[in-house]
């Protein structure tokens, strides 16, 4: 699928710079510096405006989402890929969708300088999900017990307009129809542009070393002082990272969230519970129950059915007793995948392995699941033609899937 590209500056030099929306860490060609992207919630974007200069323009919201919609039904569970925006202000006369233009053209960041007016989106996100998962729902064998989003890209994407007898789409500078009712009033209404994304240097918090990662990884680690840094609150905070104890030198390593939730209306707080839920065909040892239930979840990009798949299964054997404190071996794949999107697939995976099936419609509904606690867990997988294998729980995950899925 297409990505984003966008124009930008590196903030250091000031050379010109293409980023690619999944970009995290930016490492200017130029003077060589490292930056890591942050944003306090998510990233706005700013379709170019064709002959803008002494244009009053006006740029109206586009809520934008790319990535996955996750279904529990009765028979299992089903997915959907979409990549859609629309409009976040009710305003008559102004395109419903912009459609595929802002994967024709490079944007630019939303910055404080920028002239014209940004109009604040009068609906939330959560308002415009539920409308593009009663869309996508429809073709669905019903009833639909849980739906969750597993996201790649929510944003928004601001597009100008301006007024000049008629209503211009200022992208394409061509007339779209009449000017709006109160169109040009209030001149003074815009959003304040005070959600500039900050480019971070990539030095440890700690110790000032250098942090390595991937242009895409959310996850940054310091080889000095064996620190793993994860973005929150347009800041770096350390992350707890575990690793294999005995892993192969040739091995490739796999990162996965742990994530310890609190789940109402069952039992389900140690590795005896997860036995009777799952109706695992094993007895219920007195070790089991010291052993605490986590949820494990791919921390990167993956296609949905291999996504649930492998959650369900590292959820069920359960692997924290294979793992130690330590940052993972240089051949390792990147956290790309954000911890808040794992946490939105646990009641679909939870769903997933519930035993009678029988009974998952009526405790789906019931079932609140809060997440309390999350660190990384690195799991070596060996390397052959087709798969790479993880020969302790036996999960094969296909290379070229995990190639393919580097963009969802």
């Amino acid at each position: 699928m297409t990505t984003f590209q966008i124009e930008h500056q590196c903030p250091q030099c000031g050379a010109p710079a293409n980023l690619e929306e999944t970009d995290r860490l930016f490492a200017c060609p130029f003077c060589r510096v490292k930056s890591f992207l942050l944003t306090r919630d998510y990233f706005r974007y700013v379709l170019p405006a064709k002959n803008a200069p002494g244009k009053d323009l006006i740029y109206f919201p586009y809520w934008r989402f790319k990535g996955l919609l996750l279904f529990s039904l009765p028979a299992g569970n089903d997915h959907k890929f979409i990549d859609v925006n629309q409009r976040a202000a009710e305003t008559p006369g102004i395109p419903l969708t912009l459609g595929l233009r802002a994967q024709t053209m490079k944007l630019k960041f939303a910055a404080p300088d920028m002239e014209g007016r940004f109009i604040p989106p009068a609906r939330s996100f959560s308002e415009i999900f539920t409308v593009f998962q009663k869309r996508f729902s429809q073709t669905l064998p019903k009833p639909l017990l849980y739906c969750a989003h597993l996201g790649e890209s929510v944003g928004l994407l601001y597009s100008p307009f301006y007024a000049k007898g008629k209503l211009y789409d200022a992208v394409l500078d061509t007339p779209v129809g009449k000017v709006p009712e109160g169109f040009a009033d209030d001149p003074e209404k815009g959003e304040k542009t005070d959600w500039r994304v900050n480019f971070v240097p990539a030095l440890c918090p700690d110790c000032g070393w250098d942090l390595e990662g991937h242009r895409d990884a959310l996850v940054l680690h310091c080889r000095n002082c064996k620190a793993s840094w994860y973005p929150s609150n347009e800041k770096l905070t350390r992350v707890e990272s575990f690793a294999f104890a005995d892993a192969e030198r040739t091995a490739y390593h796999l990162p996965f969230w742990q994530i310890t939730s609190t789940i109402s209306d069952i039992a389900l707080k140690t590795y005896a519970d997860l036995v009777k839920v799952a109706n695992l065909p094993m007895v219920v040892r007195k070790s089991f129950e010291k052993r605490e239930f986590r949820f494990w979840v791919p921390a990167f990009k993956l296609r949905a059915q291999a996504f649930l798949r492998i959650s369900e299964s590292l959820t069920l054997v359960q692997a924290q007793e294979m793992l130690e404190p330590s940052l993972p071996a240089e051949r390792h794949h990147p956290v790309t995948l954000a911890v808040e999107e794992a946490c939105e697939s646990l009641k679909v995976v939870l769903a997933g392995f519930l035993k009678p099936r029988r009974m998952v419609a009526n405790l789906l509904s019931q079932i609140s699941i809060h997440p309390t606690h999350f660190r990384l867990a690195y799991l070596p997988f060996l390397e052959d033609k087709h798969d790479f294998l993880q020969p302790q729980t036996q999960i094969a995950v296909n290379k070229n899937l995990l190639r393919l899925s580097s963009n969802l």
